[in-house]
């Protein structure tokens, strides 16, 4: 039996705790045939099968689930050792962030960089998700993290996460359930350019019903659609988490509609042969802050 790698005991940890070869080939920018070779290789040294396969799903055995807690202790060794040669990781990273993203995470995002990596410094752009993906393409960004691009050739896509969003009003509003596409019709929307997934997501809602709002006003600030909705302006389409201190403060409250507001998912985007180490740090970086603070389902 040979001593298993790092590389297959990280193959093997995230795919345990993530339940999917592809979401942890996403979390180590790896293609999932490398990823479930690198599990392959993991039970052949290990001696034992660790995941029962069915179709696409795939779930830990309980001997997986016992070797877990030492697996992940392996890897946070290795994470405190690579601190000591944190400073030999050192650039300038140009990064777009999805505004109500970067609203509710960038801060913690920022200090895990300036902890870890004190010699990367990021050159940020917050922003719609369709208004810097074409700085991504012409190189004006290195690497961005969007909401829902379209995929263009030469570029990898990493899955992070979905992020909850919901349709959102002041809580002046009152709104007799079930709210539909009829109840919020004659509303004042509070909406993204057109183009934006934002945008989109007023209009297909509205389109389950065969209608469209009569009241559509344009915002290109998140931001302060939240404000403007927040004043009691008009309703509009949100990230869940971006207001949860605006709803926890009973300014504006979540509101329950059917059909419900699909999340949207967040991937990291760059150039697929120019990703830096720094840049990399920024991944990094961001995938432990969704980590510990659950923003993504």
């Amino acid at each position: 039996m040979n001593r298993p790698s790092i590389a297959q005991i990280e193959a093997f940890y995230w795919t345990a705790t993530l339940g999917s070869v592809q979401k942890a080939a996403d979390r180590l920018c790896l293609s999932q045939p490398a990823m479930s070779l690198r599990l392959k290789e993991f039970e052949a040294n290990v001696g034992m099968r660790m995941f029962e396969r069915s179709g696409r799903s795939i779930t830990p055995t309980l001997q997986a689930q016992a070797f877990l807690r030492n697996a992940r202790a392996v890897l946070d060794s290795v994470d405190a050792l690579s601190l000591t040669g944190a400073t030999s990781v050192k650039g300038i990273v140009k990064v777009g962030f999805a505004e109500g993203f970067a609203l509710t995470c960038l801060p913690q995002i920022i200090a895990q960089l300036h902890r870890r990596y004190p010699e990367v410094h990021p050159e940020l752009t917050v922003a719609t998700s369709a208004s810097m993906e074409p700085a991504l393409h012409d190189g004006r960004l290195d690497l961005a993290f969007l909401a829902e691009p379209r995929e263009v050739g030469g570029f990898t896509y990493g899955d992070l996460g979905l992020q909850p969003t919901s349709w959102v009003a002041a809580t002046s509003f009152a709104f007799e359930p079930p709210v539909t596409p009829h109840t919020l019709s004659k509303a004042r929307v509070i909406g993204n350019q057109p183009g934006t997934i934002g945008y989109s997501q007023v209009v297909r809602w509205f389109a389950t019903e065969g209608l469209h709002p009569a009241q559509l006003d344009i915002c290109s600030s998140v931001a302060i659609q939240a404000k403007l909705i927040e004043s009691g302006t008009g309703v509009g389409i949100l990230p869940s988490r971006m207001i949860d201190d605006s709803v926890s403060a009973g300014r504006l409250q979540l509101i329950t509609t059917t059909p419900a507001i699909q999340p949207v998912a967040i991937l990291f985007v760059h150039r697929t042969d120019q990703l830096t180490p720094a840049a990399r740090a920024v991944i990094q970086c961001v995938q432990q802050t969704l980590e510990e603070t659950s923003y993504l389902l």
